[in-house]
């Protein structure tokens, strides 16, 4: 009988056990410090690479996986018939979306979906959970690819950041760019519209951002009054942070679930250290 798989990419900061508990495949990008390139998840795991990012003289950039990458994760987890639901980072952001696409069309003995989430870290993850969730549940591959989409469409995301530098560095700034320059202890609240990383406000110091981060997701909270909300927190060497975030979202909104891990190389290179997010659809 025919399967049906989902796969990921290593931007999607999913947890290890996380993938495990919804058997999601992940596709690692690359991440190259000077000549040395190393596979997020596999060469270079977190702790290392925000160790190496701190010490290093060398900005590290990040390299797409290749159709070839994904033709060989695709071959090693499915048969002929089957069906890959394939989830992954911004196309504004990243080529991989494109590199699954064109995989796909290279394995026609496969049924291959691939979707631009719009978003980044744990924002696809929380996709790759909802079309999992729906595979467990023993919903088809048209309906999974639905609930997939509605996730998508539904996501919001709202992250803070220690300094813009490292997104203007790798060109990934987008609309933010207004906000560079600001005063000194001015932290920039950020989200993704349409894919592309865009301001949304300034707030002077950590306690102020996160107050206010908290009230948009209320915002958005009260459009969706008879629903539950299934949140992502992610943070990049901030975990005390993230904890206290995790609480509060807890005490103030109806969670379905949370889920929280750091943020992985793939997106850390982009966004450094001490950045913190929270991204959340309704289920």
């Amino acid at each position: 009988m025919a399967k049906i798989h989902v796969v990921t990419d290593s931007g999607g900061d999913l947890p290890k056990e996380v993938r495990e508990q919804f058997n999601i495949s992940v596709v690692p990008l690359s991440i190259q410090f000077g000549d040395d390139i190393y596979r997020d998840g596999v060469d270079m795991q977190v702790d290392e690479f925000y160790e190496k990012l701190r010490t290093g003289d060398v900005l590290p950039s990040t390299c797409q996986p290749s159709p070839a990458d994904f033709v060989e994760l695709y071959e090693s987890i499915a048969e002929p018939g089957d069906s890959i639901i394939s989830i992954h980072l911004s196309s504004k952001l990243s080529g991989t979306y494109q590199s699954a696409v064109l995989a796909s069309s290279m394995l026609p003995d496969l049924d291959i979906t691939a979707l631009d989430t719009n978003s980044a870290s744990i924002g696809i993850g929380l996709v790759a959970i909802a079309a999992a969730e729906a595979l467990q549940q023993g919903k088809s591959k048209e309906e999974i690819v639905a609930v997939a989409e509605t996730a998508i469409e539904e996501l919001n995301v709202f992250f803070m950041v220690d300094t813009l530098e490292y997104l203007k560095r790798n060109g990934r700034i987008g609309r933010a760019q207004a906000m560079m320059g600001t005063l000194l202890n001015i932290k920039p609240i950020l989200t993704l519209e349409e894919g592309i990383v865009a301001p949304f406000e300034k707030a002077r110091g950590k306690a102020k951002a996160l107050k206010r981060i908290l009230e948009a997701v209320g915002e958005i909270q009260q459009k969706y009054p008879d629903r539950k909300f299934r949140f992502g927190i992610t943070h990049a060497e901030s975990l005390e942070d993230a904890e206290r975030l995790e609480e509060r979202v807890r005490d103030q909104f109806p969670v379905h679930d949370v889920f929280i891990g750091p943020i992985g190389p793939t997106i850390g290179v982009h966004v450094g250290p001490g950045t913190l997010a929270v991204l959340f659809y309704p289920v």
